[in-house]
């Protein structure tokens, strides 16, 4: 009796731990070093139907669409390893000459008051969007901490990447340069 109450009983534990598992944000390992963003070849890229509107932090609603600018999404988290220098990065590089046009916003999923203390205490200017329900996540998976997006003008997903990103490479500066140059790529909404 007790070995068939105990099999079934073992197979709901790995079935719950396995969806469990699934369902948590996994984080980029701390020895892992910063990478360039690369952008695959045009026809690789897979088409992205968003439209999605975001809490602000620390005030207002940021609506996301593809297909009209070069929009950058980068999910990230405060306490991330270097989260402080990531962000930093990100918000002086969209001030870059010739980034101008690009659209820039990082998406976490932190409560308000600790993400709104430290956009406060870093002094940032770039969006920084709360998706706690996950409504953006639905469209755009974020399989681990950090993660990027980058959706051309034309609304494709030009670069999936894992992992941080070396934001003052040449070579991610040359990627963005050259998807903001493709043509679609207008700037159709002001960049923040």
């Amino acid at each position: 009796m007790r070995l068939r109450l105990a099999v079934p009983i073992t197979v709901i534990a790995v079935v719950a731990g396995a969806i469990w598992h699934a369902e948590l944000i996994h984080v980029a390992p701390p020895d892992a070093t910063p990478r360039p963003l690369a952008a695959p070849a045009s026809g690789a890229r897979r088409p992205l139907a968003l439209d999605v509107t975001l809490p602000a932090v620390p005030v207002g609603m940021h609506h996301l669409t593809s297909g009209d600018q070069v929009l950058l999404i980068h999910y990230w988290a405060p306490w991330q390893h270097h989260g402080r220098l990531q962000i930093a990065a990100l918000d002086s590089l969209r001030r870059e000459p010739g980034l101008e046009d690009l659209r820039v916003v990082v998406v976490c999923f932190d409560p308000f008051p600790s993400v709104a203390r430290f956009v406060a205490r870093q002094r940032l200017r770039l969006a920084v969007l709360l998706d706690g329900p996950g409504e953006l996540r639905r469209t755009l998976p974020c399989p681990s901490i950090p993660y990027t997006y980058v959706i051309d003008g034309l609304g494709r997903i030009a670069i999936d990447q894992s992992g941080e990103v070396d934001w003052w490479d040449p070579a991610t500066r040359a990627t963005l340069r050259g998807l903001l140059a493709e043509p679609g790529a207008g700037a159709g909404a002001s960049p923040l």
